[in-house]
């Protein structure tokens, strides 16, 4: 997997993301329940209000006027299908990227029950994979965790249940608002993936999400940000490279990529053979990087560390 930056490129994204950076995330939290503080399994969404505050998970990077402008700046995107699978980015420079997916999402589906969030790991953890059992927080009501899928992800892919990590990182937690407020009925299951995860994981996640797919109703949504610390014309250079081996589904070419290409090849390479998995050709949606979705003219002196690439991926 390409190295795993720290950095946020952009000044949006710095603005927004930056503000908690920097704090040491323990290695692993395992969430306590007791019979006072224990959600009954499973828990359906309409029934969540009750939980105490202390066992859910914040939306650290969320900010309501952002939210507004991210749902006028977005659009529906066209597609012949119904969208089952999605990757958008995780930087809120682009967050009209995301909120184009969840409103594509839930505008040509009307039945999604879960939405599994996998997503990058930014931080250093003991652990290749990390999730939580917890409900999250938002601006929009609460967004019920998906205690049955959580757990298959910790049991059969071996994800630790770390609920800092998974509420720092801002790879998931950028996403989550825009979950609850385009998909409200639905619940989340969310994986953090680190560059331990193995040469095999892509297959393995691909292959539990395909099974997933025919046990409920499920989009599956890849958080994936792509060519980093480039300058513009050598971003453009590497992007095309990128689309031309998602549409192709080369694996292969994916999985060797580096930061260079996009921030995580294992994810990027699940939700290319989970597509396959599940019969669906991959279109690209759309496209920009941290100064074209400003809609601002490039200065090097503000991109002095380059640009981050986004793309809107459905299947």
């Amino acid at each position: 997997m390409g190295r795993m930056k720290r950095k946020v490129c952009g000044i949006l994204a710095a603005a927004v993301l930056l503000a908690g950076c920097g704090a040491e995330i323990p290695e692993e939290t395992v969430p306590v329940t007791s019979a006072e503080t224990e959600v009954p399994f499973p828990v359906p969404v309409s029934e969540t209000a009750y939980i105490p505050h202390s066992e859910l998970l914040r939306c650290l990077y969320f900010d309501e006027r952002d939210s507004n402008y991210y749902d006028s700046a977005s659009v529906i995107y066209e597609t012949d299908a119904e969208v089952l699978c999605g990757v958008a980015p995780h930087h809120l420079a682009a967050g009209h990227f995301i909120a184009g997916l969840y409103r594509t999402a839930a505008e040509t589906r009307g039945d999604i029950e879960t939405v599994v969030l996998v997503a990058p790991m930014h931080y250093e953890s003991k652990n290749a994979l990390c999730t939580s059992a917890k409900s999250w927080d938002t601006a929009f009501g609460i967004l019920g965790n998906d205690r049955e899928l959580t757990a298959l992800l910790h049991s059969r892919l071996g994800a630790a249940y770390d609920d800092d990590m998974t509420g720092y990182d801002h790879s998931a937690s950028t996403h989550i608002p825009f979950i609850k407020r385009y998909l409200p009925e639905a619940e989340t299951a969310v994986l953090l993936v680190s560059p331990k995860a193995g040469a095999d994981f892509p297959r393995k996640l691909a292959e539990l999400l395909y099974e997933i797919s025919e046990m409920k109703s499920c989009l599956f949504a890849f958080s994936i940000d792509f060519s980093h610390y480039l300058q513009p014309s050598q971003a453009e250079e590497h992007d095309a490279e990128t689309l031309q081996a998602v549409t192709s589904c080369d694996t292969t070419a994916i999985e060797r990529f580096t930061d260079d290409n996009v921030d995580t090849p294992y994810c990027l390479s699940a939700f290319v053979r989970l597509s396959e998995l599940l019969g669906r050709q991959i279109t690209a949606a759309d496209h920009g990087n941290t100064y074209t979705v400003g809609n601002a003219p490039y200065d090097p002196t503000q991109f002095s560390e380059g640009v981050t690439s986004y793309y809107v991926f459905l299947s």
